[in-house]
């Protein structure tokens, strides 16, 4: 994301998400791997319902919806995983 995106205002889209419990921010880098005026936020994010145990592909499917969300409102771009 641009460098001026505070990484509190993702988190909060992130745990908005309704299948996500919890998102920590692990790490925050701006450097020579990341382009000039932007930098990495790397966030741990824990998926769950209340009601059943999730399969994979709904978890996907939650991350997929959740990384569109973030491209949109942010200009966002997942980095290697």
């Amino acid at each position: 994301v641009e460098r001026d995106v505070a990484a509190g205002a993702i988190q909060q889209i992130i745990e908005s998400a309704p299948l996500v419990r919890e998102a920590r921010i692990f790490d925050v880098y701006a450097g020579d791997q990341v382009p000039a005026g932007k930098k990495s936020v790397a966030f741990s994010v824990a998926y769950q319902s209340g009601d059943h145990t999730l399969t994979d592909d709904e978890v996907a499917k939650a991350q997929r919806k959740l990384l569109e969300r973030l491209r949109r409102e942010f200009g966002a771009e997942l980095r290697g995983v």
